[in-house]
């Protein structure tokens, strides 16, 4: 196998006839790794990223394609910068990967393998948040042998409040609306969205409409400052960075027609938001962020909205509801 290294703009622009073929022939292919995706990451990220892309020495179109994220880093024990590699969506996706045609897994995923082993700079490298199958991640981790190789397994659990993040739970949606709640939720939640729902179409104040152009400055506002506020305590410093990153990633999101923001207003007012990917191709929400007005008690407002967005799902022909990483309690 032929690996070509990707790394200009032009050069990923160019490949997207070829990576959209991949993506929607690869059963394993998943949003943050869709071309689309990666392109406003880049965008994002300018520098220290590259593709690996895998090929037949005499074929034209690649086979594979495997997206890092390049990085140097200090080392206090050391005393020295040692470079580093991580996927590419390290720190902005909740999964990261690569895709293949699955008519050439055993060739092309040993090939981009070896290269990074081989041919590539680095001193630690981070296989993190991978989402691909045991037999997918054995022809990647075979390269590297324990022989030569040092593997360290992280936990993901949250000393803080116990949340595991390498648990990720999705719902496969069925033909219906109806159909979801009589299969999918408890008859106790079945109830509860279906009172609350009432409530809200019965109500002169309250409603849950989509975010439009018209409003969106005033929704991304809203949804960064109730998060903002919800976790200010938690993220420390760090809390402005991230929100920037989310306004960043929803502006982008909802100028490309792959984010879902939807919301409940109280008087016109928002109080509680849901951004979501949107994957047609492979037929998939992924619920990505919220946020609401702690203060505000009414209804209960995330139920609500992932109602909301699940029939919205349905309606639109998508057969799976993913909630990302993180087993915590409402999911």
């Amino acid at each position: 196998m032929r690996i070509d290294v990707i790394d200009t703009p032009d050069a990923f622009e160019a490949l997207r006839p070829n990576w959209d073929r991949l993506y929607a022939a690869d059963p394993e292919g998943q949003f943050f790794l869709s071309w689309i995706w990666l392109s406003q990451l880049f965008e994002r990220r300018p520098k220290n990223w590259c593709v690996l892309a895998a090929a037949d020495e005499a074929a034209k179109d690649y086979v594979a394609f495997l997206p890092l994220r390049l990085k140097t880093r200090f080392s206090r024990s050391r005393q020295r910068r040692m470079p580093q590699i991580y996927m590419a969506g390290n720190f902005w996706a909740d999964y990261t990967g690569f895709i293949c045609d699955p008519d050439h897994e055993d060739e092309a995923i040993p090939a981009l393998a070896r290269h990074l082993r081989d041919e590539m700079s680095w001193e630690r490298l981070h296989f993190e948040n991978i989402r691909a199958s045991s037999r997918r991640l054995e022809l990647l981790k075979d390269q590297y042998p324990a022989s030569r190789f040092r593997t360290t397994y992280r936990n993901r659990t949250s000393k803080t409040d116990g949340i595991n993040l390498l648990i990720c739970p999705s719902v496969p949606l069925p033909a219906t609306f109806d159909e979801y709640l009589q299969r999918c939720v408890s008859a106790n939640t079945r109830q509860k969205i279906r009172r609350f729902t009432r409530q809200v179409e019965a109500s002169d104040e309250l409603q849950i409409v989509e975010s439009v152009p018209a409003t969106r400055a005033r929704d991304i506002d809203a949804l960064t400052r109730f998060w903002q506020l919800r976790w200010a305590e938690r993220k420390g410093e760090e809390i402005e960075v991230m929100a920037q990153k989310y306004r960043r990633i929803l502006e982008q999101g909802l100028d490309a027609g792959i984010m879902h923001l939807s919301l409940l207003l109280d008087q016109e007012r928002p109080v509680a938001l849901n951004a979501s990917f949107v994957d047609r191709e492979k037929r998939c929400m992924l619920f990505y962020v919220t946020s609401r007005d702690m203060s505000w008690r009414r209804v209960p407002a995330g139920l609500m909205l992932h109602a909301y967005n699940i029939r919205w799902a349905i309606g639109q022909g998508l057969r799976e509801y993913d909630l990302l990483r993180g087993d915590e309690q409402y999911k």
